[in-house]
């Protein structure tokens, strides 16, 4: 198979990764300034050394075919669990996180690559459900309960307990953010996925519970949500409200055209002005058009691959397209919700444009992964649910499917 299926999708993931390349150096540039003496920004030159890693890496997994990614995905999704448990136990700590796994300054972030791996274990799970079959009669004793409807029903959530333990993993380390993304990525797959309302209702009670529970776990979460509802006030705004509202401040004085490249200020006192605030700077430097011209850039990316996913020849297929799409779009907009003050501060990067080499790597691993599902054959007849070759999402929904 072709390693580059639609060229179009490739296309768009690059440019936002060259313009992400330029934006990084703008913004990194400032700290440079302060503590290197004016010298190319470390962030520029390691997003230039993922950039060739990941490119390479998206344009070798693009070249794996679709059935192989079905086999690989359950081995690929407990081998990140795995991962995400050596993180909490021999992790690399930075800044009172444990994130990281890796030697010196050689360290990737398993949380990042969690968000693929969740995309096509839930895949695979939910293309290959077969409809639920209610007992007619009810158990009479508990052995014919327990084989017919309890351990039936039991593997048929696991997918669900999976995600949410690596999620529960993942808000250890502290990172709730990406854990946030992933369960609303999770969510969002459950829909073309043939899950009843009753199910995705259950679920949004099970994930809203024990989001308040995690926020009222840690003392700081509360806080920050407070803080936010005040962040303009005396004392809040130079404390903990500073960086919402340095971001804020510059993309408001931005306006609509920028105050030019290079020029603006918020990237001079933002802590985190190549990552998680980059979008400050864009806002700042290019104005409302620019920050509209990335959203808009990055909606063509989430636009492509949901119409790939409704063009694609396998369910699997257009669910990993789907899931990918959702996982995209969520961090976007996130990310700019964060921006612009909607948001307390989260730690969201922006796909593509904030520096990070475990993201980038990620992207594109999903880039790759989305090359190779597109255009993936459908699945011979005697693996099929019916005789009817199967589309995305316009396969024959199957009466009383259930996630639970």
């Amino acid at each position: 198979m072709r390693r580059i299926s639609d060229p179009l999708l490739f296309g768009l993931c690059l440019l936002a990764t060259l313009l992400g390349l330029f934006v990084v150096f703008d913004a990194g540039y400032a700290r440079s300034l302060a503590k290197d003496g004016g010298m190319i920004p470390r962030e520029f030159v390691m997003q230039v050394v993922f950039l060739v890693v990941s490119v390479t890496l998206g344009f070798f997994l693009g070249g794996i075919r679709a059935d192989r990614w079905e086999r690989a995905a359950r081995p690929l999704w407990y081998a990140t669990i795995v991962a995400l448990i050596a993180v909490e136990l021999v992790g690399v700590s930075l800044n009172g996180a444990r994130r990281w796994l890796g030697v010196g300054q050689f360290s990737l972030q398993p949380a990042e690559f969690a968000k693929l791996t969740a995309v096509v274990y839930l895949a695979v799970c939910l293309s290959n459900r077969k409809p639920w079959r209610q007992v007619r009669k009810p158990a009479k004793d508990f052995t014919r309960w327990l084989d017919k409807i309890a351990i039936p029903k039991f593997g048929r959530v696991w997918p669900f307990i999976t995600v949410l333990v690596v999620a529960g993993l993942i808000e250890g380390e502290p990172d709730l953010g990406t854990a946030a993304v992933i369960l609303a990525t999770a969510f969002l797959m459950f829909l073309p996925g043939k899950v009843t309302k009753t199910s995705l209702l259950v679920g949004v009670a099970c994930v809203a519970l024990g989001g308040f529970v995690l926020v009222k776990k840690q003392p700081y979460r509360v806080e920050r949500i407070v803080n936010h509802v005040h962040r303009w006030d005396k004392g809040v705004s130079d404390d903990a409200g500073y960086q919402t509202t340095q971001s804020e401040q510059g993309m408001a004085d931005g306006g609509v055209f920028g105050v030019g490249i290079g020029r603006g200020r918020a990237k001079y006192f933002l802590p985190a002005t190549t990552t998680d605030f980059i979008a400050a700077t864009i806002g700042e430097e290019t104005g409302l058009v620019g920050s509209l011209g990335v959203l808009a850039l990055l909606g063509a990316i989430v636009l492509r691959l949901v119409t790939l996913a409704r063009r694609a020849r396998s369910e699997f297929g257009g669910l990993v397209l789907y899931g990918i799409a959702a996982w995209f779009g969520v961090q976007t907009c996130t990310n700019y919700m964060m921006a612009n003050g909607f948001l307390p501060a989260i730690g969201i990067p922006l796909p593509f444009f904030s520096s990070g080499g475990s993201s980038l790597l990620a992207l594109w691993a999903a880039v790759g992964v989305a090359q190779a599902v597109c255009l993936a054959p459908a699945r011979p007849a005697g693996r099929a649910r019916a005789k009817k070759k199967e589309t995305f999402p316009n396969v024959a929904p199957a009466k009383k499917a259930s996630v639970l």
